[in-house]
């Protein structure tokens, strides 16, 4: 894992009070999640704090390796919900704690494969026999596209969200190689190339100007992102885990990239 001072989630979130993002996409996703958790949702780990989650299950654990995150994303621990700054890598919990294991983008923000297999070890070993995994992922469509047609469509007003965006334009990028993986200092290089006047870019799409200008917090961040394809992504299941496949949810933009992974533990 990278360092953790070094990381833009600590800059992007670091002075910023909790927040509750009530949107349709973040409804869509844990409407989701809660359906293929039925009956699995006895203890939860959640391997994010996102708030749409927090009432996920009977009993709910969340874990994030930023302060700044769970400060700024959490809306707070009662009795039957917590979350802790923490190591998803060396999980702070005995062998089969939990029922279920849910998490959102969690398995994206590792370096593949050998970070996602590590990922998987952990989470397995925490997870009870019969447990349930859901995990909503970016992937790379089996239809890729370049970074030229990305541009393309911004010019012409396709693109909606300055946030998908930034993972249409990695998505593009990591078409053209053999590995998924993508540094967050490429996607911030690759951004200014293509767009090097952000006023112009600001006002061709109507995108906040602050939004564009968060991408500078990629400039020196260590972080690796994934964006495999369905067939590299399954290629990795361990096989301590079962009947991998990938529900769609959501009918928000980007939603047909953005399916729940779904397995169970054996």
């Amino acid at each position: 894992m990278p360092p953790v001072s070094a990381s833009h989630w600590n800059w992007i979130h670091r002075g910023r009070p909790y927040q509750s993002p009530s949107t349709q996409r973040y409804a869509q996703i844990a409407a989701g999640v809660k359906t293929q958790l039925f009956g699995a949702d006895a203890r939860v780990l959640a391997l994010t704090v996102m708030p749409a989650l927090a009432d996920i299950g009977l009993d709910l654990t969340a874990v994030d390796r930023f302060e700044p995150v769970v400060r700024s994303r959490w809306p707070g621990n009662t009795p039957t919900r917590r979350a802790i700054v923490g190591d998803w890598f060396a999980l702070p919990f005995a062998d089969s704690s939990f029922s279920a294991c849910v998490g959102d983008g969690s398995i994206n923000a590792l370096a593949f494969p050998d970070g996602v297999r590590l990922f998987y070890d952990s989470i397995g070993r925490v997870l009870q026999p019969g447990g349930t995994f859901v995990c909503r992922m970016y992937l790379t469509p089996d239809a890729t596209e370049t970074t030229a047609a990305v541009s393309k469509a911004v010019w012409q007003g396709e693109l909606q969200s300055f946030v998908y965006f930034k993972f249409r334009l990695a998505m593009a990028i990591v078409a053209g190689q053999a590995n998924p993986s993508i540094s967050v200092q490429s996607i911030h290089a690759a951004f200014d190339a293509i767009f090097p006047n952000r006023d112009r870019l600001a006002a061709a799409t109507g995108w906040n100007r602050d939004d564009i200008d968060s991408i500078d917090f990629y400039k020196s961040s260590p972080e690796i992102y994934n964006f495999p394809t369905r067939q590299q992504a399954l290629s990795i299941i361990p096989s301590d885990f079962s009947n991998a496949r990938f529900i769609p949810v959501g009918t928000y933009e980007l939603a047909e990239r953005c399916p729940l992974l779904v397995m169970e533990k054996n």
